[in-house]
């Protein structure tokens, strides 16, 4: 799993997901399903490798502000920016290459997951794609069966003599569509982040438009076309949901004599309490003091 991450609830209502682990020595296969819109941003650890498919192919997801249908795999090995809309589901697969290195010496396989750690890319290949997602759904649901040890052995023991090829295929299938290669999608995620700074810098101070094209450098019209094709969001509505996220897991981790709703809110960048507090229910389907209470 990466070292780091932030998950940020996109669209309104009740939060509900679900995951699943299977751990195979140097890989771990994930699976996730949600009920609402995320996004998912991470930093892997060093000599990490991520690569993932869709599970279902009415997922509407965003790998670095591309959209992502059944047919891709997406892949990194530096840092993880994952939009979804709507209900979703997701399987990866976590390597580690340092330990790849040291169980397969003198695996080709091997050698092409470890080559592959910095980049980061989205592929479209039909045929990989579906192979990996079989794969991936039948050791996820397999891990949920208590069949005994003998189960559980067969599938490690079948995961590295097949998971590890198919990973190796899928990347040396690439034909170059590699995200960190494309200029507009970099000055677009760039330009979403260095926005993202700022907001988080001046949360007591209202940012406008103007100070966002300012800071990214782009027109107000390519700033908001960044936003849209990386977010899905327009600039403001989507500070709002990352700022609304914010007091939401500030509450949820409380200290347990001094925290106060109001505080949290206008550390947050909301002063006025009637509208944060409307806003914040829309969100989450509860009231800030609700969540501080069940904290």
């Amino acid at each position: 799993m990466p070292e780091s991450f932030t998950w940020t609830q996109m669209e309104p209502g009740s939060f509900e997901s679900e995951h699943r682990i299977v751990k195979l020595d140097a890989m771990r296969v994930g699976w996730h399903r949600s009920n609402l819109g995320f996004k998912l941003e991470a930093d892997l650890k060093p000599h990490r490798f991520v690569i993932g498919v869709l599970a279902s192919g009415s997922t509407c997801a965003r790998w670095f502000g591309t959209g992502v249908e059944e047919g891709h795999v997406a892949a990194s090995g530096a840092s993880i920016w994952l939009s979804t809309a709507g209900p979703s589901a997701i399987l990866s697969v976590t390597t580690d290459a340092r330990r790849l290195a040291r169980d397969f010496p003198d695996s080709p396989d091997a050698r092409i997951l470890m080559e592959s750690v910095g980049d980061v890319w989205l592929e479209h290949n039909d045929v990989f794609a579906k192979r990996l997602r079989e794969y991936l759904q039948w050791l996820s649901r397999d891990s949920t069966k208590s069949s005994g040890f003998l189960r559980r052995v067969t599938a490690r023991a079948m995961a590295k003599r097949a998971l590890l090829p198919l990973l190796a295929d899928a990347l040396a299938g690439r034909n170059g569509a590699t995200a960190e290669r494309s200029p507009s999608l970099n000055r677009r995620v760039a330009a979403v982040r260095v926005c993202e700074a700022y907001m988080r810098e001046h949360l007591d101070k209202t940012v406008t438009l103007i100070d966002l094209s300012v800071t990214s450098g782009l027109r107000l019209r390519s700033l908001i076309n960044a936003f849209q094709a990386v977010t899905g969001f327009s600039p403001m509505a989507y500070f709002k949901r990352e700022r609304l996220n914010g007091v939401r897991q500030t509450l949820q981790r409380p200290h347990p004599t001094r925290t106060r709703v109001i505080d949290v809110a206008t550390a947050w960048g909301f002063w006025h309490m009637g509208h944060f507090t409307a806003d914040y229910r829309e969100m989450f389907g509860e009231s800030p003091s609700e969540t501080l209470r069940t904290s």
